[in-house]
């Protein structure tokens, strides 16, 4: 609603008193006012500290999840050793050997066949002696019929795509008079691909029987495989990937799964950044400096967080504590990230530094903690915000109803000192006509204005 504004203007020699009068009776009304003003400013500035804070939270106890997944699988990255020929498409195991592929013999490539013959017309030239083909995909068959204008090549193109048989047919215009059918199996794979002309008399086959797809065929460890598709995911546990083209006799393509410490690097330096972000905001609301949420609870539960991140350790093993990775805490509470420490660690800290990290027994059972804080709707932070919102809508109304209060006090104060106004404009009115009168009266009897 707001308060209107309001000016005085009167006739009397006093209006501008009245003005200062009005504004002074805003002034004192608007103090409660005020008041509630202020505090519901604080209110939408706690509300955007916490969602900061409670943004901040979330991110650092994302970081440690991402820290605990990496850690979970020891970072596996798999490496192939030609990757013209083979490429790893993903990976996720934490199982660390090396796999070898040999022998591929073919690579799988979809059945695709033409028309025997050509045709002059493709909206005109018959295809079928009687109008009915038998189309052969796989171990499916479907039958045809070309009745009703449709024994034409775009008659026969369109019934089978409309068969939902997996292929798809199209028609080749090599010239105005020349012209062959198309049939490409929409996956692939070897399958039988015929389609018979008089499929219970002649049984003429209409296509070719050059290209009826192959099998992606290969060795893993000695083992033969046969895919129908080029990409492998059920075969490796945890791996996917894609063979491109045969080998020669003796070749052999090789995929490496083994630690890639730079993802549990990565990995660090982002839940360190988290750690930082957070520590920086519980700062700010600490000390002599402290912002609004100085002694909130909530300011208490990220620092306790804080402090069961800071001090984690485990008992076993040759990595503890972060100082053995590289990790250290300053006074102040930042966190620095040493990568030459890091990446100079043997193998047997490194393995080690997956089970600082990994979940339950590792800094991962400390998401749980940031998620009471930060989750969307149960989380401590978000009750807080809540309760901001009731308190922001109570200082509404109770801000709507004063300013309401307000423009009622100083509409009967402006109309009261209006008829004042008018008032004391009559008085001043009528001494100017006495006046005038008494000077009218004294230049009668005695010849001058002045008696």
């Amino acid at each position: 609603m707001g308060l209107s504004p309001l000016t005085f203007t009167g006739i009397s020699q006093y209006s501008q008193d009245f003005q200062t009068i009005l504004q002074r009776v805003t002034t004192i009304a608007s103090f409660p006012l005020n008041q509630l003003k202020n505090e519901q400013a604080d209110i939408g500035t706690k509300r955007q500290l916490t969602s900061e804070l409670s943004n901040s939270v979330k991110l650092l106890g994302d970081k440690i999840k991402t820290l605990r997944d990496v850690a979970g699988n020891r970072a596996v990255s798999a490496t192939s050793s030609n990757t013209s020929k083979l490429t790893i498409d993903s990976v996720n195991t934490d199982t660390l050997t090396t796999y070898n592929i040999t022998d591929v013999s073919s690579t799988a490539k979809a059945a695709s066949e033409t028309s025997s013959a050509s045709y002059a017309d493709s909206t005109a030239t018959q295809v079928s002696t009687t109008g009915n083909v038998r189309l052969t995909v796989g171990s499916s068959t479907y039958n045809i019929s070309l009745a009703g204008g449709k024994n034409n090549l775009v008659g026969l193109r369109d019934k089978i795509n409309t068969l939902g048989a997996g292929v798809t047919a199209t028609i080749l215009t090599v010239d105005g008079t020349t012209n062959y059918l198309s049939v490409t199996a929409n996956t692939a794979g070897a399958k039988t691909l015929s389609l018979k002309d008089d499929p219970d008399g002649a049984n003429t086959n209409l296509l070719t029987s050059t290209n009826q797809g192959s099998n992606l065929n290969f060795k893993l460890n000695g083992v033969p495989v046969s895919r129908t598709s080029n990409q492998v995911n059920d075969l490796i546990p945890g791996v996917t990937f894609s063979l491109k083209s045969t080998t020669a006799a003796d070749e052999t393509l090789s995929i490496g799964l083994s630690s890639d410490r730079s993802k549990l690097s990565g990995a660090i330096s982002g839940f360190i950044d988290a750690y930082n972000a957070v520590q920086d905001k519980v700062g700010a609301q600490v000390g002599k400096s402290a912002g609004l949420l100085s002694g909130d609870y909530l300011v208490r539960e990220a620092q306790d967080i804080l402090r069961k991140t800071s001090s984690f350790s485990i008992a076993e093993g040759s990595v503890k504590n972060y100082s053995d990775i590289g990790i250290t805490f300053a006074a102040n509470g930042a966190v620095s990230f040493d990568f030459t420490q890091f990446n100079s660690l043997n193998e047997t800290k490194l393995r080690d530094s997956f089970a600082f990290f990994k979940d339950t027994t590792g800094l991962g059972s400390l998401a749980e903690a940031t998620d009471g804080f930060s989750e969307d709707v149960t989380g401590l932070a978000q009750i807080q915000v809540a309760q901001y919102d009731k308190t922001d809508d109570r200082l509404n109304q109770q801000i709507s109803k004063l300013e309401e209060r307000i423009n009622l006090i100083r509409e009967s104060y402006l109309q009261k000192l209006q008829a004042a106004d008018s008032l004391l404009g009559r008085f001043d009115t009528q001494k100017n006509i006495i006046g005038a009168s008494v000077d009218s009266l004294n230049l009668v009897l005695y010849g001058k204005r002045d008696g």
